[in-house]
């Protein structure tokens, strides 16, 4: 899969879910026109509460018990939920499944990024960034500083740096390993994770 056909994927996911949006709100003021009092509130409430909660408490509480049918805008906002329905489950199958998830610049895609304690872990399905932490090791931190990383596609690089003393590793597929941090100091660490094309990567430092 292209990176255009990814982002164009994204679009549409994106850009259906917008329309599905407006035509819901026009469709809620229509019908609160003649079934509610007061229909620009009802507007706001569905627009700006999540996962359309606002429509269907407008649907359940906010129309009047004497309904008048209202099929304006209707048809347009099923066309759009569909749509809806079809590209996100499209998008999805393709981040979580696809095996060409193409990588591009600025853009991580299926990120995890954790960093609790002495740990940092990442992984992700391609990603065209450059990630950065800065920790604070301590002498013997600096001694059990230990690397595991892998990836299916690409090259990954872990670069540290503290004042002067600078530190490039090829983590593309290492093993569990402690890395020599003799010619640092306690105190802070600048470690920074690049990567040229790399897929499907699992990066964890210990420290």
């Amino acid at each position: 899969m292209t990176a255009a056909l990814f982002i164009t994927l994204a679009v549409i996911t994106v850009v259906s879910f917008i329309a599905l949006i407006v035509f819901i709100c026009l469709y809620v003021y229509t019908d609160a026109s003649v079934n509610s009092d007061k229909p620009g509130l009802w507007v706001l409430i569905t627009a700006l509460t999540p996962n359309l909660f606002g429509f269907l408490i407008y649907m359940l509480v906010g129309r009047k018990k004497e309904r008048t049918p209202v099929k304006k805008f209707k048809t347009p906002a099923i066309i759009s939920a569909a749509a809806v329905v079809i590209s996100t489950a499209v998008f999805l199958g393709t981040v979580l499944f696809g095996s060409d998830i193409p990588v591009i610049n600025n853009v991580s895609i299926g990120m995890v990024n954790n960093n609790i304690g002495s740990q940092w872990y990442v992984s992700y399905r391609s990603s065209g960034t450059t990630l950065e932490r800065t920790v604070s090791l301590s002498g013997s931190e600096l001694d059990n500083f230990t690397v595991e990383a892998s990836c299916d596609e690409g090259e990954m690089y872990l670069l540290l740096l503290q004042g002067r003393n600078v530190k490039v590793v090829d983590i593309t597929d290492f093993p569990q390993e402690k890395i020599s941090m003799d010619d640092f100091e306690p105190g802070n660490v600048k470690l920074s994770l690049y990567n040229e094309s790399a897929k499907n990567a699992k990066i964890q430092i210990d420290w």
